[in-house]
């Protein structure tokens, strides 16, 4: 940068062109060389070497460090504390235009950091999201212990992870010390840690209430519906009862022979209502045992429909059967269970003398078994929650329909999924609703 400012003076000189212009150059010269090594002993080095320059080449007499003229004596005085202090203010300047540099960057990441630990949740994948960013952000090999007793490595640097006054861990980073910058980004990294940590700490326990809320909100609907469900046959079976012992000689045999069948239906109806709890009692503690072997689908049909057809008596009530043998492995009593489950729902939602259908048919690996009915169809309300424990339609324009608990196409789901089905329901055509169940076909 010397040579360069002392070549274009001396092309300056040949110009006749004054010496101020002369001074201005080896200024320039000093700046630049300020800009471009960042040191400020090079500027001032530059800065003498520049005023000898002048004084020996440019100044009279040429060739001589002595100077005669007062003038050029001041203005070297006068350039050399110039160059000084320009020097001295570009450093200053380059210096905090660095650190807002890096400031900003350091910002960046720290904002980057904190918006990762947004969209994480679960304790251990917010630790090892910490570590991921550090690596990435910073090249920093580090490792988050999580616990209240947890210790870091003794060669690692150490970095408490706190929540106020409780500690949730610590944060090691290996190898060299961290600098300012990244020790305090690390530091920003824990105290984000901390505050994430905290956040799934206080979901978690929202979560347990919550689910807490749900138990005893459906154990409430679940004893209020069994008590009501339980008061209507118990009525009808009392009232049943008493009229046959009180009015015996007095009723016809057809009379006698109607109460009797009444009360054998309010029975069977106790019977599955007590089954279906049991049933799901047992899912809910994973208590249900499912015994599979091959069976056939036929004789599981035959079975479903042997036991519901007291309430078929009012319906239209179809079967269709495949062609040929078909087995599946299964629970046989559990998938008849399913079947009457859902025969019993279709004759529930179906008006007196109502098609009823239950058909069954296969492909190479699963069989297929629907119960079509002619009800109302499916209520929107209900339509995405219509296998959950305790939604039930309403029945209301079912004469004598018993309204149910809600647990019969819960339980259907729980058995189907169980043995590796699936089950669905849709719109039946023109009206109604199709429910079908698929099992594995035996092999």
């Amino acid at each position: 940068m010397l040579a360069l400012a002392f070549a274009i003076a001396w092309m300056l000189q040949l110009q006749n062109i004054g010496d101020e212009s002369i001074i201005m150059v080896f200024l320039l010269g000093v700046l630049f060389t300020a800009v471009l090594t960042g040191s400020r002993a090079w500027s001032i080095g530059i800065a003498v070497c520049s005023v000898l320059a002048f004084g020996y080449f440019f100044a009279e007499p040429q060739y001589s460090l002595t100077v005669l003229n007062s003038a050029d004596l001041v203005r070297m005085v006068l350039f050399l504390i110039t160059a000084v202090t320009a020097g001295t203010i570009t450093l200053r300047m380059q210096a905090a235009r660095q650190a807002a540099t890096q400031s900003a960057e350091t910002a960046r990441t720290v904002y980057e950091i904190v918006s990762g630990f947004l969209s994480i949740s679960g304790r251990e994948n917010v630790a090892r999201a910490a570590e991921s960013m550090l690596h990435d952000k910073l090249g920093l090999n580090c490792s988050v212990l999580l616990g209240k007793d947890a210790a870091a490595d003794p060669s690692a640097h150490a970095y408490e992870i706190r929540e106020e006054d409780d500690r949730l861990g610590v944060l090691a980073v290996f190898g060299p010390a961290p600098d300012t910058r990244q020790s305090l980004i690390i530091r920003t990294t824990a105290t984000q840690l901390a505050i994430a940590l905290e956040r799934e700490k206080l979901v978690s326990e929202r979560e347990k209430i919550r689910l807490a809320m749900e138990n005893e909100q459906h154990r409430s609907m679940f004893l209020q519906s069994v008590a009501h469900d339980l008061r209507s046959p118990l009525t009808a079976l009392s009232g049943a009862g008493s009229l046959l012992s009180e009015n015996y000689d007095a009723l016809s045999d057809s009379e006698r022979r109607k109460l009797a069948a009444d009360i054998s239906d309010e029975i069977t109806w106790l019977n599955d209502l007590v089954e279906n709890i049991l049933n799901m009692t047992r899912i809910s503690e994973n208590k249900l045992v499912i015994q599979k072997q091959d069976e056939v689908i036929d004789d599981v049909i035959e079975e479903a429909a042997k036991h519901t057809r007291h309430l078929m008596s009012t319906h239209q009530f179809k079967v269709f059967l495949p062609d040929e043998v078909v087995t599946a492995k299964m629970d046989g009593k559990l998938i008849v269970q399913v079947v009457i489950n859902l025969l019993e729902n279709a004759a529930r939602h179906t008006p007196e003398g109502g098609i009823i259908s239950l058909e069954t048919h296969a492909d190479r690996d699963t069989v297929y078994v629907t119960v079509r009915d002619q009800g109302e169809g499916i209520a929107k309300e209900v339509k995405e929650h219509l296998f959950e424990p305790f939604v039930t339609q309403d029945s209301s324009t079912i004469p004598d329909a018993h309204h149910g608990i809600g647990l019969g196409l819960a339980i259907c789901r729980s058995i189907v999924t169980a043995h590796g089905g699936t089950i669905e329901a849709k719109d039946n055509t023109p009206r109604g609703t199709a429910v079908t169940f698929t099992l594995p076909r035996s092999s």
